[in-house]
């Protein structure tokens, strides 16, 4: 695998905003092989500082510890200096595009010309799982165990990944892992990206075995926009094995629109105008956002 050479990078953030990055974890491989890692917690930008208690409760990071740490403007440069340029690589990248795209904004940087090349996509072309998530992801492929949600250990989870895929299909380069080349320049995410919006028939199946007394559990769930606290993939996940049956689309049968734009005064998307008219006819159909979402997820 002499041709294949990146960095893998993930963060984790202390809100639903992008702006909000905490902590950053990077990996560097070269010539197939892991040679050097970095983690770093940042302080969050200014208007962007608050710790929501969902955020914290997933990567336990708090504003106590990051006080004293520099924001992204005094980590950006040593970032930049570790990637030098190199792919980057994630499990659901597009989360870690956006981040780089939004920080940079609020601070008046330049938005760097990277490739990015998402583990997940990869996963999901090589592998046949019931779900792929990160951690199911590492599972399917015996690597070793490691901290999800730590940034650091998170990084070099996808690159070991794109690692031992290129190693069983045996490819020797990025090129021929990622065909067709990875995206340039940082924005923000599209909801219909490879590997972003599953078809009808991978989505999970319910649970019958969750608890049926959970919020959850015979819910009809569809999901409108990019959660901060995991990919979309992994939310659908997640509310499948608590009983509920997850959609694409807002129908007659949907009953909750997870949108996780509503806390942060975004328009409405399609999914939640269909919502809100299917509402005005008498349908049993609710509209939450992220965080309630969440604290529905946490009923066991």
């Amino acid at each position: 695998m002499q041709g294949i050479s990146f960095t893998a990078i993930d963060f984790e953030t202390a809100n639903n905003f992008r702006a909000s990055a905490c902590a950053v974890g990077l990996t560097k491989v070269r010539a197939g092989v892991v040679v050097e890692q970095a983690t770093w917690l940042m302080n969050p930008l200014p208007g962007y500082n608050e710790f929501h208690p969902v955020n914290v409760a997933i990567h336990g990071i708090t504003a106590t510890q990051v006080r004293n740490m520099p924001s992204w403007s005094g980590i950006h440069g040593p970032m930049m200096d570790f990637i030098a340029g190199d792919a980057l690589v994630g499990h659901n990248v597009s989360f870690e595009k956006s981040v780089i795209s939004k920080a940079n904004e609020v601070c008046g940087l330049p938005a760097p010309t990277l490739d990015f090349h998402c583990t997940l996509a990869l996963a999901r072309k090589y592998l046949k799982l019931e779900h792929y998530a990160l951690s199911d992801v590492v599972d399917a492929l015996e690597l070793p165990a490691f901290n999800h949600h730590d940034a650091g250990d998170d990084a070099r989870a996808s690159a070991l990944i794109a690692l031992e895929l290129a190693r069983r299909n045996d490819v020797s380069s990025l090129a021929a892992l990622w065909p067709g080349g990875g995206s340039a320049a940082p924005q923000t995410p599209s909801y219909y990206a490879a590997g972003y919006t599953r078809k009808l028939a991978d989505l999970p199946q319910a649970n019958p075995n969750a608890n049926a007394y959970g919020p959850l559990f015979g819910q009809t769930i569809v999901f409108s926009g990019d959660l901060a606290a995991m990919p979309r993939v992994e939310a659908q996940d997640a509310a499948a094995a608590r009983g509920a049956s997850i959609a694409n689309s807002t129908t007659k049968k949907v009953t909750l629109v997870v949108c996780a734009e509503l806390e942060r005064g975004g328009r409405p998307s399609a999914k939640v105008k269909r919502a809100y008219e299917l509402a005005a006819t008498g349908q049993d159909i609710a509209v939450i956002g992220e965080l309630k979402f969440l604290r529905l997820l946490a009923f066991k």
